[in-house]
């Protein structure tokens, strides 16, 4: 059975990653991995842009491999997003931890 990557829309794949649950990025990683593999045994091994005329078959098969190694693009941009927004929130903790205690022992020592 064979996915077009318009079967799982952009918002799908971001409300995955926003939620933060590691069996739904697992569940991601293996649909990013099924479509590498559709994209090797499927289309042709040409990189860059094509030369001369395209049989109407071939243009949808380039296409597609383009659009998913933008999706792929994407998909890592967003996963690194996340990951910077994670551990932003843990430094502002820590550093705002460390400033109310700095504060708490300031005021008892006066």
């Amino acid at each position: 059975m064979t996915h077009s990557p318009s079967v799982f829309p952009h918002h799908f794949m971001l409300e995955m990653l926003t939620t933060g649950s590691a069996s739904k990025r697992s569940q991601l990683n293996l649909q990013q991995q099924h479509y590498n593999n559709l994209d090797s045994s499927i289309l042709s091994q040409r990189e860059g842009t094509p030369m001369g005329e395209l049989t109407p078959h071939e243009e949808i098969l380039y296409l597609r491999r383009q659009l998913a190694k933008l999706n792929r693009r994407v998909l890592n941009i967003e996963i690194n997003n996340e990951q910077r927004t994670q551990r932003e929130k843990i430094v502002y903790c820590l550093g705002l931890a460390y400033f109310v205690l700095k504060t708490i022992f300031w005021l008892n020592r006066n």
